[in-house]
């Protein structure tokens, strides 16, 4: 099991950045990981390999320590114009890849050594992250990458204790008293290693320290430990991995697949990796088979001209039928090439669409169209795409796969048909290679050109459909998806193709005054440094600070000094250096994040970016976008809002509208807890977090000033995230005891809150999950954990799910009533972002469509307290949020 971030950014700062291909290409991460991975394969012949990304931080960890990994720099551009290239090494030497929405590598890989344990797997674990340490067994090594990516140390049981006085199974304990500055855990002043080593063994474990304070010898030591005993708490609970995650792939799955040496020989020589190449095909590939998987045996079937339409009409009436498209391009510019289908009794078959004629066509395109045949999909949204790529309409849908497995099992990151049918199958599809789409492409349906092969994918979508069905219904989610999910893909695909247009012109205008603002900032930087140095290199900035300017040093890291843009904060006022620096990178990031790569997704065609929105990525069911990321867009700042500016209304459009929720996490949690307090602060229709400080502290609503007002705001919503009391502290500015003062204030007037949440966890640990109110489940396992942090962990997350999961629902049904609603419309709706969707309106139609996004989103739940929809419009995005 790879750490693959980890060994690729030790890659990328052990070797030369000049390492770089004849195009210019900077290479040296992706040489170094594929290098380190030859040199594994070759030497330990793994029955299993994987490799583990991070995606994201735990909510959950976040909530116990805000600045978790806080300290850390963004990643350089030169680093992440590598990542797609290790992707595409991993990919051509099918080797899994194995990640999940906000959670880290190393909880996957823990999760992992715990699976393959108890199937009778030995792990050899190879991170740079010291974490990895805790995992550590009879049956469990880590391979630890000291420095840059050779400098490599085999780490067991007795190396553990050598090193650290203490075994793995009590290493995150000393990490939480000694601290750990890579992750921001602050762990005891004064105490390290050999301080933390010895209070573990002389009294067992952390709570053994903290019951015997009065055995400490020491002055300063006991109250240090009793001063920082919930900082040191939190930090075992943020150091300790998780080991019961629900694995994107199963044990069985995490093997080298068959290799295609060409195809691998044709990447390494683009990326004139030479000599890997001669390691690699000296030993490494060989034949690999995947084994304890079935396969399909069905009798594949090829139709040519007439044999669609035959294939078709042989059908039951009202038999279900799976429908597999072969499709190029991306919206709004699909072209469907071939079909594969399944049936019940049928062989299943594929069909050219150049080779099928005009009766095969329309016989197809009946099926599609007829509201009574039903159809099993895998990715309905790219169906559609496909069908209107012909005209043609797609009314009958029952199951779309990858929807269906994303409700039964929402904590999974990949919902490929390879990876359903082995999990839910047992049985093995070949990958889907030869695919013609471009770079990016979202169609999730194009496959091999074996016609072969789509056959049987095609009966693997019909086998699992099945399946899953079952599954949905004994959790009584059929609902969910039929009239939730699935009605919300056209939506969603009608937004894709639509678009929204741009402004080229600010952007440019935007990117020439930040492209010079970053000169004077870089000529200004070097004049008071007095000499040029790489501004997006830490070491060399370090050196310029500390030691050539002499500025006092801030917290340390395992590299030195953090130059980050908290802890140059810090330093900000003694010398102008520190100013120019911070500038210089809130105007770099601004610039290359936004202002630059937003033009390059405009579509040269119609003028406007089409972002792609996706269902199954977010585990509480919000949506999430790409190409670009919308919901990223800064919205708060006055740079954020400029890049708004350049979101316009398009040609014939006369304004953008823009409708939002207002608090609604805020209204559901009224809602589910029932509180009389909440539910009357509601009704007086003030400003919610004013009213609720003034009953709190038993005020008049006049005397509420912006800091009560903010330390009530920022606690209403921390109760919802499970923010315990030292991260309310951490959050808000003040101690820990008067964050807990604060807790108690609140939950004393509202005590419905306070008993809803304690219900919540209750009702999760006794189900297993969490439920919102329309049926979505969030899994839990960890709530039954013998381990306390873990457990803490998922009560955390149970609080969350069915209030920011309600939130969620209520919006998804929103932007159906609404798109249903505006049929009749020549407006369109764009976007949606977070609780606010953004429509384009046509003109005299901008009254109309402000009163049917109030009537229609206020009114898609009901709730005990009224769903308020604010409203803007403007000829711009940024505009419409000032009004």
């Amino acid at each position: 099991m790879l750490d693959g971030y980890s060994l690729a950014y030790r890659a990328f700062y052990a070797l030369p950045d000049d390492l770089r291909t004849t195009t210019g290409q900077v290479t040296n991460a992706v040489y170094g990981f594929t290098s380190m991975l030859i040199k594994l394969l070759a030497e330990h012949r793994p029955a299993g390999v994987a490799v583990a990304f991070d995606r994201g931080r735990p909510p959950e960890r976040l909530a116990l320590l805000p600045t978790y990994k806080a300290n850390r720099a963004a990643s350089p551009d030169e680093f992440r114009s590598q990542l797609p290239l290790i992707d595409e090494i991993l990919t051509a030497l099918a080797i899994p890849q194995v990640f999940l929405d906000a959670c880290e590598a190393d909880d996957l890989i823990a999760t992992y050594t715990v699976l393959a344990r108890e199937d009778g797997w030995d792990t050899l674990v190879v991170t740079g992250d010291r974490d990895a340490f805790q995992l550590i067994d009879e049956h469990t090594t880590v391979l630890y990458t000291r420095r840059g990516i050779s400098d490599t140390v085999l780490m067991d049981r007795a190396a553990v204790q050598a090193k650290y006085g203490v075994g793995p199974d009590r290493y995150a304990m000393l990490a939480a008293l000694r601290g750990d500055p890579s992750d921001n855990i602050p762990g005891v002043p004064g105490v390290g290693d050999k301080t933390a080593a010895k209070l573990l063994n002389d009294f067992g474990d952390l709570e053994g320290v903290f019951a015997n304070l009065d055995r400490i010898s020491g002055r300063k030591l006991p109250a240090m430990l009793a001063e920082h005993r919930q900082a040191v708490l939190d930090g075992y609970a943020v150091a300790t991995l998780r080991r019961d995650l629900e694995v994107p792939l199963p044990v069985g799955a995490l093997r080298m697949g068959d290799v295609d040496p060409e195809a691998v020989r044709r990447l390494f020589a683009t990326l004139e990796f030479r000599s890997l190449w001669d390691r690699l095909s000296e030993g490494v590939l060989t034949e690999r088979t995947q084994q304890g998987a079935g396969s399909f045996t069905a009798e594949p079937l090829l139709l040519g001209a007439g044999g669609l339409g035959r294939w078709l009409a042989a059908l039951d009436e009202g038999a279900a039928v799976a429908v597999l498209p072969r499709i190029e391009g991306r919206p709004p510019d699909v072209r469907w090439t071939a079909v594969a289908l399944a049936a019940a009794g049928a062989r299943p078959a594929t069909a050219w669409l150049s080779d099928a004629g005009e009766d095969d066509l329309r016989a197809l395109a009946a099926v599609l169209g007829d509201p009574e045949r039903p159809l099993l999909v895998h990715d309905l949204k790219a169906l559609l795409h496909a069908a209107r790529s012909r005209g043609w309409e797609v009314a009958g849908v029952r199951v779309d796969t990858e929807l269906a497995a994303y409700l039964v099992s929402p904590q999974q990151r990949s919902y490929d048909l390879e990876a359903l049918a082995l999990q839910h199958l047992n049985k093995q599809l070949a990958t889907a290679a030869g695919s013609t789409a471009g770079e990016g492409a979202q169609l999730a349906m194009v496959v091999s050109d074996d016609w072969e092969d789509r056959c049987l994918r095609a009966q693997a979508l019909f086998d699992v459909a099945e399946v899953l069905a079952g599954e949905l219904a004994a959790r009584d989610q059929t609902p969910l998806l039929g009239d939730l999910e699935l009605p919300l893909v056209p939506v969603l695909a009608g937004m894709e193709r639509t678009g929204i247009a741009i402004d080229r012109g600010v952007l440019a205008e935007m990117g020439e005054r930040l492209g010079d603002q970053m000169r004077d900032l870089r000529a200004a930087i070097f004049g008071v440094a007095g000499c040029e140095f790489n501004l997006d290199s830490p070491k060399q900035l370090q050196q310029i600070l500390f030691v050539d300017l002499g500025l006092p040093k801030t917290k340390r890291i395992k590299t030195g000094y953090s130059t980050d843009a908290g802890a140059l904060q810090t330093i900000a006022e003694e010398h102008p250096i520190v100013d120019l620096l911070l500038t210089y990178r809130e105007v770099s990031k601004l610039k290359g994040t936004y202002v630059d790569a937003l033009p390059p997704l405009i579509d040269p065609r119609t003028g406007r970016i089409h972002a792609e929105f996706n269902q199954t990525v977010a585990v509480t069911g919000r949506l999430s976008s790409q190409n670009p990321n919308i919901q990223n867009i800064p919205i708060r700042s006055a740079t954020g809002r400029e890049i708004r500016r350049a979101f316009v209304p398009g040609d014939g459009f006369t304004s953008l509208l823009v409708a939002d929720y207002s608090q609604i996490e805020l209204r559901v949690m009224a809602h589910l807890s029932a509180d009389e307090g909440l539910l009357a602060a509601f009704s007086t229709g003030e400003d919610i977090h004013a009213t609720t400080a003034a009953m709190v502290w038993d005020l008049p609503l006049d005397a509420v000033d912006n800091t009560l007002r903010s330390r009530i705001k920022g606690m209403t919503y921390g109760l919802a995230y499970g923010l315990s009391a030292f991260g309310l502290g951490q959050q808000l500015g003040i101690p820990p005891d008067e964050a807990r003062e604060l807790m108690d204030a609140y939950f004393a007037r509202f005590p419905g809150v306070r008993d809803y949440l304690r219900g919540v966890v209750e009702a999760a640990r006794r189900d297993g999950y969490t439920s919102t109110m329309f049926g979505r489940r969030r899994y839990l396992p960890d709530l039954t954990s013998d381990n306390r942090q873990r457990r803490d962990m998922a009560e955390r997350m149970a609080l969350n799910a069915p209030i920011q999961g309600t939130a969620a629902d209520i919006i998804k049904r929103a932007m159906i009533v609404v798109a249903d609603r505006m049929g009749g419309m020549r407006s369109q709706l764009l976007l949606q972002v977070h609780d606010e969707l953004v429509c384009e309106t046509a003109p005299g139609e901008e009254d109309d469509l402000r009163a049917l996004l109030v009537e229609a989103m206020g009114s898609v739940a009901d709730l005990a307290v009224p769903l308020e929809v604010d409203t803007a419009a403007g000829p711009s995005w940024a505009e419409a949020e000032k009004h």
